[in-house]
């Protein structure tokens, strides 16, 4: 064999021992992050980190949607925040208008931690299920929550975007977004298939809060007794809840309490006592002044600084409702006069959004801030309703505002 003929040889078989070098080593990588993936996934998931875990809540009332329109009675729903949670009582609703000859099934579909961005695309999915049902509520109830629509409360939800974007939107919703902005498309259907709807932000968020806590200590403090008697009155309760609902299963939003909590005439007189017992004890000044700070830093609860974003994602929450409702109305809640006090510039930037939800919308939004019916006495914190005191008689009073129309 010629010189010439060997040095070719080698020049042909140089290229395919590089590809194949280059082959394993990409073979390699996509190997190595297949498995760090799998075991992020595996540890989130027994960190319940997944929609379930995270919106537990949400994906359960979504999982009744087919059954709730099939319900033969005509439908009711209040949609809002957690003080929509705490505030509203279904089955009682259901109960006094039953006595009034009236069919109705109402229920609560207040949850915790969504703002109106999140809200818009759970009622999208809502309708969507209404409308393939055609079925049609015969009274929408909404809540307008003003510091849950403003820039603070929108800024401290940033990390969680992109998760709950994928846990709450369709795959057209996200390819809409997709033919917007390639780059961020991408990666929402990536955390949505691969990384199990848990974006890489909301982990080193979760941990880095976890490391380097941000919460200012509690600048009031109660004594070590009120503490203990808290916790004693708190484990009371606890077994008197076992001893009185067995078959509970845990659910966070449970189809036979048609989403809202319990209720009294269920209760045995001793748990009722016992209730009245737990409030005098833990509602003391040093908890609500700590409350009222807190709402405060982690939501502009008095000054009120409104997120456009947020204001007009309220706006098309309103439409959404208005495609498969018969009639829409927007309430803002009862507020606890004694501890929340709008400053006079939050108040005019509260009346500026108002009023461009109401031009937008059609509809003027009802005020329930300050009715002569709810006493500060009625809250569990600053802002939400208490057990009992005041769900009882805030949905007596919605009882007496919509009966007539029902």
């Amino acid at each position: 064999m010629s010189l010439s003929t060997s040095n070719s040889n080698l020049k042909e078989a140089e290229p395919m021992h590089t590809r194949k070098q280059y082959a394993k080593i990409i073979f390699a990588m996509f190997a190595g992050m297949a498995v760090a993936m799998l075991i992020i996934r595996g540890l989130l998931e027994l960190q319940g980190a997944n929609k379930q875990g995270i919106l537990g809540r949400v994906a359960e009332a979504q999982s009744a949607l087919n059954k709730i329109t099939q319900e033969p009675n005509e439908l009711v729903m209040f949609y809002g925040s957690s003080m929509t949670r705490a505030g509203f009582s279904p089955r009682k609703f259901d109960r006094e208008l039953a006595e009034q000859g009236k069919a109705i099934t109402s229920f609560n579909f207040g949850f915790g931690g969504l703002n109106p961005f999140y809200q818009d695309l759970l009622s999208r999915r809502i309708g969507e299920h209404f409308v393939k049902e055609d079925r049609r509520l015969k009274l929408a109830l909404i809540e307008f929550n003003p510091f849950q629509t403003t820039t603070t409360r929108w800024q401290r939800a940033k990390f969680t975007v992109d998760s709950f974007l994928t846990m709450l939107s369709t795959d057209e919703e996200l390819l809409e977004i997709t033919k917007q902005d390639l780059t961020r498309g991408i990666r929402l259907f990536n955390i949505k298939y691969i990384r199990g709807d848990i974006s890489a932000e909301m982990i080193t968020s979760y941990y880095g809060q976890a490391l380097f806590p941000t919460r200012p200590r509690q600048q009031f403090e109660d004594t070590d007794e009120i503490h203990e008697k808290g916790r004693e009155l708190g484990k009371k309760l606890g077994e008197k809840f076992e001893q009185e609902y067995p078959d509970y299963k845990g659910e966070e939003w449970s189809y036979d309490w048609q989403g809202g909590g319990t209720i009294p005439e269920e209760r045995s007189e001793e748990t009722l006592k016992l209730f009245e017992e737990y409030y005098s004890v833990v509602l003391t000044d040093a908890q609500m002044k700590n409350d009222r700070l807190s709402r405060i830093r982690t939501a502009d609860i008095e000054e009120m600084h409104f997120e456009p974003l947020l204001v007009k994602s309220f706006i098309q929450i309103i439409k959404n409702f208005q495609q498969f409702s018969d009639d829409v109305e927007v309430v803002m809640l009862p507020r606890n006069t004694r501890w929340i006090n709008y400053s006079e510039e939050g108040k005019q930037r509260l009346a500026e959004a108002i009023k461009q939800i109401e031009e937008a919308t059609g509809i003027t939004i009802v005020d329930h801030r300050e009715l002569d019916e709810i006493s500060p006495e009625m809250f569990s914190d600053t802002t939400h309703l208490a057990r009992y005191r005041g769900d009882v008689a805030y949905t007596d009073y919605l009882i007496k505002t919509y009966a007539p129309d029902l």
